[in-house]
């Protein structure tokens, strides 16, 4: 891929924020004790944009650096999924005290049960991320390697279809015996479609062809500022008909969140501002960090007699988990840099 990098990316960087803060809304709830609908179209629709998001950026900074060196090519590949891996790694050993005090250790817990964790659902609810990714890549790998950009992208667009029968559109699996029997014996492999396999190769290969074919004109703003608002009011229809209806077994794939997605991704990379390195990683400790700031919160609430206040009111409960998380990852961060600086001897990185 020919998309040059020019360091322009600060939109991107900076949308990273928000999509942290909607990652944590969608676990927090925020308007749950004010009304349940509003919190529905909140967290099961608008949130739904960020995952799509950050994979569709990693495809973006990935498959664009693909080219005819194969041997070239799968070194960066498997530096990725070293890079990802440690990640993953760290966040799986992290969560141990959360997971024993939850039962997962107890509670049907099996050497299968831990492979299918590790390898689609991840061992807590937000871990799926890593694993996802890094399928996704391989598969997007596999096929822009030996396809075109756009074979490989039809591609992942077909199992993103299938994906779709698994989960927001799972009542019109369930009309045909014989699809629904394939659909349960998937679900005894992984808990949902949302995974590396059906839900990923397609934003991260979104991600790849805007890279290139897009030329992120200023100009166009305002298309792509026309074009977000009319499929964003586009998928919140589709998440509110596939909720009033009953189709869904589950509401994280929706069909519009492909045009939707694509075009937010357009309009921030038009917003020609310099990268920021920083908060390009700390929105990745938030996302990692924030179910355990979660869990604090709701210690802090036992020990103070404060849970009615802090944890039964939504909106402040995700008030405190938002502040904490963000405040722990920039904690984190300084510390891993002066960790980082001490082992290697080299300056420490100040951002910008």
């Amino acid at each position: 891929m020919s998309a040059p990098i020019d360091k322009k990316y600060g939109g991107l960087d900076g949308f990273r924020m928000i999509a942290a803060i909607l990652v944590i809304t969608n676990h927090t709830s925020p308007l749950l004790s004010y009304d349940a609908f509003a919190d529905f179209a909140l967290t099961r629709i608008v949130s739904r944009m960020t995952v799509p998001f950050f994979f569709m950026c990693t495809g973006y900074f990935f498959l664009q650096k693909i080219g005819a060196d194969k041997s070239k090519n799968f070194d960066m590949l498997k530096k990725f999924l070293k890079k990802l891996g440690k990640l993953y790694v760290i966040s799986i050993i992290l969560y141990i005290p959360i997971n024993v005090y939850a039962g997962y250790f107890t509670n049907h817990f099996s050497v299968v049960t831990m492979v299918k964790d590790i390898f689609f659902n991840g061992t807590l609810y937000h871990l799926w991320y890593f694993p996802g990714l890094m399928l996704g890549v391989c598969i997007c790998y596999f096929l822009y390697t030996r396809l075109s950009a756009i074979g490989a992208f039809l591609i992942s667009l077909l199992l993103y279809g299938i994906g779709l029968l698994g989960d927001s559109y799972y009542a019109f699996a369930q009309m045909n015996p014989s699809i629904e029997s394939i659909y349960q014996a998937m679900f005894s492999l992984f808990d949902s479609t949302r995974n590396g396999v059906f839900f990923a190769p397609v934003f991260v290969m979104l991600g790849g062809l805007i890279a290139t074919y897009g030329k992120h004109d200023q100009g166009k703003k305002m298309s792509y500022t026309d074009g977000l608002v009319f499929f964003f009011c586009m998928m919140v229809t589709e998440g509110l008909l596939v909720h009033a209806f009953h189709l869904s077994r589950n509401d994280s794939m929706y069909l519009l969140s492909i045009p939707c997605v694509y075009f937010l991704f357009q309009l921030l990379l038009s917003f020609r501002i310099g990268s920021k390195a920083y908060l390009r990683t700390l929105g990745m400790y938030v996302y990692v960090l924030h179910p355990m700031c979660i869990v604090i919160i709701r210690v802090v609430g036992k020990l103070t007699v404060l849970t009615p206040l802090i944890v039964g009111n939504s909106l402040i409960h995700f008030l405190l988990v938002t502040l904490l998380s963000f405040v722990v990852s920039v904690i984190v961060m300084k510390v891993v840099r002066k960790l980082k600086k001490v082992i290697s001897g080299a300056p420490a990185y100040r951002g910008g």
